[in-house]
């Protein structure tokens, strides 16, 4: 059996927003959605605009420009949401810097410079490794993000993703 691992501390810096939110934007299922509904709004204004047309090569051309346009558009949104969330990131308000986590019976016990809070196991959702980064989702769009030099070894770090996956399963059963 794996030890229990109490405490946890990382330190976020506005690398590791940027690199979970090109991991997050790049593999959300609204990204696409986005994509697919600017490319579908602009063919249909072609369509509008120009009327229905007759030839396959004209056809390919406007299709071929809103799916460019979507992809454009999808890509300044990207960009927007990066520098947004770089924006706002600061230590003072606790989104950077110190981390220290504490699993509890309870829940999960988060303490930054800003805030000290308690996320009660049944409330959080997903547990998953995506490359260097361990993420818990807190809520929809928000997750704590542990990166792996916050862990000794790649096996600290799994024993922790396990611990946290039991407690939110448990907790879920439970109620």
């Amino acid at each position: 059996m794996t030890a229990r691992i109490s405490t946890i501390e990382t330190f976020i810096t506005r690398a590791d927003l940027v690199r979970f939110n090109v991991w997050f934007l790049a593999l959300a299922p609204f990204t696409y959605k986005y994509m697919l509904c600017i490319a579908l709004g602009v063919l249909g204004y072609l369509v509008y605009d120009r009327g229905m047309p007759d030839d396959a090569v004209v056809w390919m051309v406007m299709v071929t420009g809103s799916l460019l346009t979507g992809f454009v558009a999808t890509l300044v949104y990207f960009l927007w949401c990066i520098a947004t969330v770089l924006m706002v990131s600061k230590v003072s308000n606790g989104i950077l810097g110190k981390h220290e986590y504490q699993c509890q019976q309870d829940g999960l016990f988060e303490k930054t410079i800003a805030n000290e809070t308690l996320h009660k196991w049944g409330a959080l959702g997903h547990v998953r490794q995506v490359g260097s980064f361990l993420l818990l989702q807190v809520s929809g769009y928000q997750y704590h993000v542990f990166p792996r030099q916050s862990f000794e070894n790649q096996a600290q770090m799994d024993a922790f993703r396990q611990q946290l996956l039991n407690q939110v399963n448990q907790a879920k059963q439970l109620a």
